[in-house]
């Protein structure tokens, strides 16, 4: 245990003393023993009464970690170091070292806030600043203030430290440099594009790539290595990065393992064991950090990893593949020098990787807020906004979250309701809480916790399970979880054997995973006084179907056609249905799931639907639905045609075509038409737009006449005019538009327009020509230089304004601009004569 971390051991044992900050934020890179030495030295150095408690990110850390730790202090995990994941309690009374999640430190606190019996809280891996990590740190700093001789630390190979050194204020700042060996790190370009068999250009595979890099860099070494470290974004790719090793020359004489947290605890072993021969393994993130692989002297990094993301406006969850951080990329690259020098090729370029973040986005800033916000009111925090966050939530975010929570009936005016109280008790999302409550009045709660554990689960169905899933599927269904049910009974007996559940579609662990949390589920309702009964494979489906409606009513849905999986949601939303879905067969239903899944093009998927019926949206949220008398524009008979509508929120359920319009509001809708440039009006012609222009020049220059200006909502006004009394274009098309623009004026304004801003004016030599009005600029005349003969002085308006004159040249081309008329008699004339009289000798140009 002579790790690189203890070069801070006494200033650390200082730091948590009883005369120290009592609170640390140590930075130590990969590999140095933060993750283990530094909570075995608390435990047996620091002299704590209480347990010591180490926070993870991940599971596959916290379950691998007490394991190692154990082994050094010589008992088995369970015994005096233990840990806490989902569905595994490994610890009892007299543990004092446990490692846990961060989500089972928040339900700690949430059930007794004041952590008894607990010393020390250390949370490792800071970096990845998960919104639980986050919640939990704040909660944990303000328990501190009250119990003085608790103590925090706060530990990452990788982070901003500034901004958190003072958020931990006071605290103590500890740096170990580590040991670490030079790696080189070599930068293999943007992938090529590629033309396919259909014609189409497009990237070549991660995993080829991958190949193509391994059997390059293994060509040019001494010595095979011990072991390589490949990085991809999700499961995936790994599986066919795996497949792809296996059967080429890239993966000869190398055993490959996958390593990802959906794996079994026994195949997570077996990738990151320091026995066996030379070996390949392929991991998605997980492998940053936490998990200690020895050996490892050559690391292919994808440069990317799939993040969840919310998107606050629409109200969907995304599913990206994005590049990672530069400090992600720092912490996989540390991988290939723990115990020699190493080799990084990164799969991307040098100029793309300065252009990453510095470091991950926190989650704060990118997931739901709701079950963090009815956490934090349950704890106390009426207003959330007050909280300790390290960063804070976004505004936006925040009030969707608490809209939604109005929406399912957990907030009342001073804060929560009776129903946000007892939903806050759960350890679960506010909609899944809703659920359970709204399955209590329909006697379905078994039935809900199944469909909660689903909802929570990381899906049951292998990725192209769509003929193997329909073989659950029976007719009359009422909701997906009815098939779900079917399945996972169905693993069950066959023990959830790998082999038996793939060939039925189903993921075997995660069907064993489902149903442990379905009994976990079904405990604590039953806990709460709920009726529980086991769950008939009958199922209640009508009673679960009402009360998934009550959780989600703003994922109604209609499908937009019958031979189509298109659907339109609550919200403006659009969607895509499983071709094996409830959904596809009822005219309604509501999608427990929205996801945008990023591949070759961005689509939502909905999936968890139930079936409903229109009426249940009546007795459920009458507020929300209402009817609609109305008509609109059809583009096929470009008519107006009176349309009746039953609107949910904002979604069309149905719709009726038929009876009469009223004359007005055809013509308003015809004119919307007009003005969006759909239909032309024939007679609105230039003379339309020049009367127009000469009444917004009277307007402006003349104010005192009190002409009305014309702008867009009066050229509205007259074209709604035009179109009253009409139902189609045909009816429209021809006509007149200057007797709706003569009802505009009264008869004194017209005779104002005719008197003061003439169409036409008359020269002094008698010659009759026309005005030009145009917004902005000066009325102007327009005219040959051989009409103007005879005109001596500048003419002007009625109303006194001089007029510009554009003095055109034989081919009615202005010459020359001026309001100076005179002035270009005594000296421009010649000028034009000299210049144009030899080119256009048949016209006048002796005055």
């Amino acid at each position: 245990m002579s790790l690189p971390v203890l070069e801070v051991r006494k200033e650390l044992l200082a730091a948590l003393g009883k005369d120290g900050a009592k609170r640390i934020l140590l930075k130590a890179p990969t590999g140095s023993g933060k993750s283990t030495v530094v909570p075995k030295l608390l435990l047996e150095e620091a002299g704590f009464e209480g347990r010591i408690i180490v926070v993870q990110p991940r599971r596959i850390a916290a379950r691998m970690l007490a394991e190692y730790v154990a082994s050094l202090v010589g008992s088995r995990v369970g015994e005096e170091v233990g840990y806490a994941v989902r569905f595994e309690k490994v610890y009892g009374p007299r543990t004092r070292l446990v490692y846990v999640t961060d989500g089972v430190l928040q339900r700690w606190l949430a059930e007794s806030p004041e952590l008894p019996r607990v010393s020390c809280v250390l949370f490792d891996e800071f970096h990845e600043r998960r919104l639980a990590s986050d919640l939990s740190l704040g909660r944990v700093l303000e328990l501190q203030d009250r119990q003085s001789e608790l103590r925090v630390g706060v530990m990452s190979a990788t982070l901003e430290v500034a901004g958190l050194e003072e958020f931990l204020a006071p605290c103590e700042l500890l740096e170990s440099e580590g040991r670490r060996y030079p790696v080189e790190v070599q930068y293999a370009g943007a992938s090529q594009r590629k033309r396919n068999r259909f014609g189409t250009m497009e990237e070549e595979p991660l995993w080829q790539r991958v190949g193509k890099v391994l059997r390059a860099e293994l060509s040019g070494m001494e010595h095979q290595p011990h072991r390589v470290l490949v990085f991809m974004p999700g499961v995936h790719e790994i599986r066919k990065t795996v497949e792809l090793l296996e059967n080429s020359a890239a993966g000869k004489g190398f055993e490959v393992l996958p390593l990802y947290s959906g794996l079994p605890p026994q195949s997570q072993r077996a990738a990151v064991s320091s026995g066996g021969g030379p070996r390949i393994i392929v991991a998605t993130n997980v492998a940053e950090t936490s998990i200690t692989i020895d050996g490892v002297s050559l690391v292919i990094d994808s440069g990317l990893a799939r993040t969840a993301k919310f998107d606050v406006r629409r109200g969907i969850d995304s599913l990206l593949v994005q590049p990672i951080s530069r400090a992600a990329a720092e912490q996989r690259a540390g991988r290939a020098g723990r115990t020699g020098p190493g080799k990084c090729v990164r799969l991307w370029s040098e100029a793309d990787h300065g252009r990453r973040p510095a470091f991950e986005l926190p989650e704060v800033k990118r997931v739901d807020l709701a079950e963090s916000v009815l956490y934090l009111k349950g704890a106390g925090w009426s207003n959330v906004r007050e909280f300790r966050w390290l960063d804070g939530p976004d505004e936006e975010a925040l009030q969707r979250a608490e809209g939604l929570l109005q929406r399912l009936g957990a907030l009342s005016s001073d804060g929560l309701s009776e129903e946000g109280r007892l939903m806050a008790s759960f350890p679960l999302h506010p909609r899944m809480a809703r659920l359970l409550l709204a399955a209590q009045e329909g006697d379905c709660v078994a039935e809900a916790c199944f469909a909660a554990a689903v909802l929570q689960g990381e899906g049951l169905w292998a990725k192209k399970a769509g003929k193997d899933r329909e073989r659950f599927v029976e007719d009359g269904d009422w909701s997906d979880f009815e098939a779900d049910w079917r399945a996972a009974e169905a693993a069950g007996k066959a023990h959830f054997r790998v082999e038996n559940c793939r060939a039925m579609g189903v993921q075997g662990r995660n069907a064993r995973e489902t149903l442990a949390t379905w009994k976990q589920l079904c405990g604590i309702a039953k806990g709460r006084g709920m009726k529980v009964d086991r769950v008939r494979f009958e199922w209640n489906g009508e009673a679960l179907a009402r009360a998934v409606l009550a959780a989600f009513a703003d994922r109604v849905g209609i499908r937009l056609g019958g031979a189509t999986l298109s659907c339109r949601l609550v919200g403006k939303r659009k969607g895509k249905l499983d071709e094996t879905s409830v959904g596809r067969l009822s005219q309604v239903f509501v999608a427990c799931e929205a996801t945008e899944v990023e591949g070759r093009e961005m689509v939502t998927y909905l999936k968890s639907c139930a079936r409903i019926e229109v009426a249940w949206l009546a007795e459920l949220f009458p507020d929300l639905l209402q009817k609609t008398d109305g008509a609109e524009w059809d583009e096929t008979t470009r008519k107006v045609v009176a349309r009746k509508r039953l609107m949910f929120d904002d979604l069309v359920v149905e719709e009726t075509e038929g009876g009469e319009v009223p004359k007005e509001l055809a013509g308003e809708i015809l004119a919307e038409q007009i003005l969006a440039g759909n239909a032309p009006l024939k007679n609105w012609d230039a003379g339309v737009e020049r009367w127009i222009a000469r009444l917004n020049f009277l307007a402006a220059s003349m104010p005192e006449l009190e002409m009305p200006e014309f702008g867009d909502e009066e050229r509205r006004f007259v074209i709604a005019g035009v179109c009253e009394g009409a139902g189609s274009l045909r009816e429209i098309k021809n006509r007149e538009v200057k007797p709706v623009l003569r009802d505009f004026l009264s008869a004194m304004q017209r005779a104002s327009l005719e008197s003061y801003a003439p169409e036409k004016v008359t020269l002094s030599n008698g010659i009759n020509t026309r005005v030009n009005y145009r917004d902005g600029e000066d009325p102007w005349v327009e005219e040959k230089v051989q009409r103007l003969y005879g005109v001596s002085s500048t003419p002007k308006l009625p109303g006194g304004q001089k007029l510009v004159i554009k003095i055109c040249a034989p081919n009615q081309r202005p010459w020359q601009v001026t309001n100076d008329l005179e002035g270009f008699w005594a000296s421009g004339f010649a000028q034009m004569k000299k210049d144009l009289a030899g080119r256009y000798p048949k016209h006048n140009w002796d005055g």
